[in-house]
């Protein structure tokens, strides 16, 4: 699978658990805030794209064209479900010079579309198509000093269509809780808090419970399925590692473990995940492996590519 970079970020590995002002600090997701976007702008209502929606379209962008504040311009809008910061969209794009007008990237005529998660990678690109409905073709001019890169003096001028968004966070129908397994608190964004039990030793097999229940596709040892997973190890209470904090969901093979973010992961945890259906979460509790230590893991399947 490739990836669209234009100023790319580090991930970086921080903090699994929420301290409990931020899990209950307000009710709503911020992320879904669309006075964040970028607005309209005099430079990106200057370019034309005209064709049928994920194909390749026919660009008109007068040169020079330039921009101080990056701006965005949904020239189609489309009727699916708006986009918003932290989902993974599929989409088509095609990256202009604003100076010369020349075409210096696209993604048409490769026969496969390209994810995003909004809010990774360059700011300016996720904010020109945040709260964009699916379906929509839309224009960013981004300004030199939104590029990303060193020494950019023109703006860039990106024309995406949106295909296909995946789920932000389970939405699944709440399950009752059982007892025994590490305490889940979620934010207004869906990230996960874990409290491991008090009482009790580390697990020594894998078990887990389904703390939501979607009702989208079923995973498969086939599937390749966009996750979110906190994982906080459970003799040392100690995060691990949380996908939430990269601002990225993970790409994996559920019968090879193999993942875009991590070299790999446990196949016994993934395989607790087959059977259930996109928009569920679960909670998982791995025991000590090598010199892997037992850890409790909560899981949100976002969708199968």
């Amino acid at each position: 699978m490739r990836r669209v970079t234009i100023g790319r970020t580090s991930a970086v590995v921080v903090a699994a658990g929420l301290v409990a002002a931020v899990l209950t600090g307000c009710s709503t997701d911020p992320n879904n805030d669309c006075s964040t976007a970028l607005p309209s702008g005099k430079a990106s209502q200057l370019v034309e794209a005209t064709g049928k929606i994920g194909s390749k379209p026919k660009i008109t962008v007068p040169t020079p064209l330039d921009t101080t504040k990056s701006e965005r311009t949904i020239i189609t809008e489309g009727t699916g479900e708006q986009v918003h910061k932290g989902q993974v969209i599929e989409m088509q794009y095609t990256i202009l010079d604003g100076k010369t007008g020349q075409v210096q990237q696209t993604s048409y005529g490769s026969g496969d579309t390209y994810p995003l998660a909004l809010g990774s990678g360059n700011e300016a690109l996720s904010k020109g198509l945040q709260c964009a409905p699916v379906g929509s073709r839309v224009a960013v001019v981004i300004s030199p000093k939104d590029a990303g890169g060193a020494g950019a003096t023109s703006s860039g001028v990106i024309v995406v269509d949106i295909l296909k968004a995946y789920l932000a966070k389970a939405d699944g129908a709440v399950r009752p809780s059982v007892s025994g397994f590490p305490t889940v608190v979620l934010a207004p964004t869906g990230q996960p808090g874990i409290t491991i039990p008090s009482s009790g030793s580390a697990p020594t097999k894998v078990r887990s419970e389904e703390l939501k229940a979607g009702d989208g596709a079923t995973v498969t040892k086939d599937s390749s399925v966009f996750l979110n997973y906190t994982i906080v190890g459970w003799e040392q209470r100690n995060p691990i590692l949380s996908t939430w904090d990269t601002g990225s969901p993970d790409l994996v093979t559920i019968g090879t473990g193999e993942s875009t973010a991590n070299t790999a992961l446990p196949q016994k945890v993934l395989a607790e995940l087959i059977g259930k259906k996109v928009g569920s979460q679960v909670v998982i509790e791995a025991p000590a492996e090598g010199q892997v230590a037992a850890s409790a893991w909560v899981v949100d399947i976002l969708g199968i590519r």
